[in-house]
């Protein structure tokens, strides 16, 4: 039988992930529960910079949106005195 080549590459795949996972193991600065605790306090930091974040473009939209609304009304009431000059 004729190999064409995949079967080699996934075993290789294969096991160069388990020879990874077991240096990462081995090597790891933390115990597991130690890295959840790290990795929990990066997860709470960065959602609450997300949160912070969408919170101020929800203000500077809000803020963008009032500033377009006023330069309509502006716009319609200048348009209204030159109308009402011109009759």
């Amino acid at each position: 039988m004729k190999d064409s080549g995949f079967g080699s590459f996934l075993a290789g795949v294969v096991i160069g992930g388990l020879i990874g996972t077991a240096i990462g193991l081995l090597l790891a600065p933390e115990s597991g529960e130690e890295l959840r605790e790290t990795m929990s306090g990066y997860v709470d930091a960065k959602k609450a910079a997300l949160g912070e974040a969408v919170n101020e473009g929800k203000a500077a939209a809000e803020e963008a949106r009032a500033t377009m609304m006023a330069a309509l009304q502006r716009d319609a009431v200048d348009e209204v005195e030159a109308e009402g000059g011109a009759s």
